[in-house]
């Protein structure tokens, strides 16, 4: 499958090894790292959705609960359902 390609020059010689560094830290490659960057900059820019991380999930979650008001069902009784599925 041919991708489209993006070649970027740095201005700082040292930091194509913190990129390196960045992106082994995250089990990544270098244009795995390099994309995500770019993607979350590009929602930052709202030019992409946001890509969240658990932490905003869990915080964009807990703000709909809130909006949304209470269910009717008491928690417990949903986890029990959800066992016994």
């Amino acid at each position: 499958m041919d991708r489209p390609r993006l070649n970027i020059y740095l201005d700082d010689p040292t930091l194509q090894e913190k990129i390196k560094i960045a992106a082994a830290r995250r089990h990544m490659s270098l244009s795995a790292y390099a994309l995500l960057a770019l993607r979350r900059q590009l929602a930052v820019d709202g030019l992409l959705p946001a890509a969240e991380s658990p932490e905003e999930a869990a915080r964009a979650l807990d703000e709909l609960r809130a909006r949304v008001g209470p269910i009717g069902v008491p928690v417990t009784e949903l986890i029990e359902e959800g066992r016994r599925r």
